[in-house]
């Protein structure tokens, strides 16, 4: 019996996306004009398991059966769409693992499976076309040849299809003619505020290739995501490629974990505990006491860490801008939990980032230009830009050379950065 169900993959994955959710979904894709339908692991699991654990497994091979269905189920919800985007097809795009793979333990055993990780993003590069299928034409007969094309490198055809010719080695890339896909580059870090003493943080590169997934989170954001393990050797002129392979992600999904303000959703049971709280006549005092409460004392400190986290409004006159924002400095004795308040503030911050002014330089707190394996130039963010619209706490700030201390005043006062 679990023979005859393997056989047929595609038509349980057809079978589950049947359910009243997800033909929701595929229909909203004609009216967004997407190719691409999210599906929650979750629902998945509880729906089917063998698929479940199949895609965890083999992704490459399993997640090509999710997507026949989900177009084989789209042409029965919108079959106009469907036929539009044929030759596109239809991305199936999995969210929510139920376990999160930290990045400091991706191994051998993880290559060519689906994982999870998380981490905040410090480098993306610009959005480009991808080539996928790409068409060239033969300089003798002029005939054209369609070649899949996969890898890092533009691949060539060997020789002419054209029985009559079979000539080898001159051929015309046609730009217009071939597909393209847009891709992007990014690279995720671990939490700083997680790594193990001593250790340095580990960053992993990730590619995003799909119009749906490219510029969805930027430089300071905490993300999450969910893609397939790829081993990629470093190859050197004249020498080849080493034994050692460096890991990549090749992500099917990207969600912020960032806890932005202007998205998050209020319950209505949260919007009537505010109205309630709005009224009582100690909610000023009740909020400075609920700042760091294990560390007694110091009132008017926590009263200017609570301006700080709420911010104030900004003003946009006719030739000026005013910042709503205020920034704070401790001062104190050593022992007196200054440290122990900015680590507080970061973990309770919408977006906190947390750095120590010691060994701190100019380019690893705001931003810098660093070159790209293909040559390129791509601009890594530093603190304050990983903390932009947030608390970027540093200590130790008297540590840093004045020369370094200098580039944070330009982000205090104008909230811009000079690279």
């Amino acid at each position: 019996m679990t023979e005859l169900l393997v056989e047929k993959p595609q038509e349980r994955f057809q079978n589950f996306l049947k359910s009243e959710k997800y033909r929701e979904r595929l229909a909203q894709m004609a009216i967004k004009g997407s190719t691409s339908v999210v599906v929650d692991y979750e629902d998945l699991l509880v729906a089917d398991q063998f698929l479940a654990e199949s895609l965890i497994e083999s992704p490459d091979e399993y997640l090509e059966y999710a997507s026949g269905a989900a177009f084989d189920q789209l042409g029965f919800e919108e079959p106009v769409y469907a036929e539009k985007i044929k030759d596109l097809g239809v991305t199936v795009r999995l969210s929510g693992l139920p376990s999160l793979t930290p990045m400091r333990n991706l191994g051998s055993d993880h290559v060519g499976k689906l994982v999870m990780v998380e981490g905040i993003i410090i480098r993306t590069t610009t959005v480009q076309p991808l080539v996928t299928n790409a068409v060239f034409k033969c300089q003798r007969c002029e005939t054209e040849i369609s070649l899949p094309q996969t890898g890092t490198f533009l691949s060539f055809p060997l020789r002419c299809s054209n029985p009559g010719c079979g000539r080898t080695g001159l051929f015309d890339f046609l730009q217009e003619k071939s597909e393209f896909v847009d891709s992007q580059k990014i690279r995720i870090q671990e939490y700083p505020e997680e790594l193990p003493p001593g250790q340095t943080p580990r960053n992993l590169d990730t590619d995003l290739v799909g119009k749906d997934i490219v510029d969805v989170a930027r430089p300071g954001d905490r993300v999450f995501v969910v893609g397939i393990v790829r081993a990629e050797a470093p190859s050197f002129p004249r020498v080849g490629k080493l034994r050692t392979f460096n890991l990549e992600i090749e992500a099917n999904f990207v969600s912020s974990a960032s806890k932005e303000a202007e998205t998050l959703l209020i319950t209505p049971e949260e919007e009537r505990r505010i109205i309630q709280y709005s009224k009582d006549p100690w909610i000023h005092r009740k909020i400075i006491r609920s700042v760091a409460p294990s560390i007694y004392e110091y009132e008017h400190i926590k009263e200017a860490i609570v301006y700080l986290l709420l911010g104030g409004v900004p003003k946009h006159l006719p030739d000026i801008s005013i910042r709503g924002e205020m920034n704070a400095l401790l001062i104190g004795d050593p022992g007196t939990a200054k440290s122990q308040l900015l680590r507080y503030v970061q973990r309770i911050a919408p977006r906190g980032l947390y750095t120590s002014g010691r060994g701190t330089t100019a380019a690893g707190l705001t931003a810098a230009v660093l070159p790209t394996k293909t040559g390129g130039m791509t601009l890594e963010a530093g603190a304050l830009v990983l903390a932009d619209k947030g608390i970027a706490c540093i200590d130790e700030i008297d540590k840093m050379r004045p020369e370094d201390r200098v580039a944070i005043h330009e982000a205090m006062e104008q909230h811009t950065v000079s690279v």
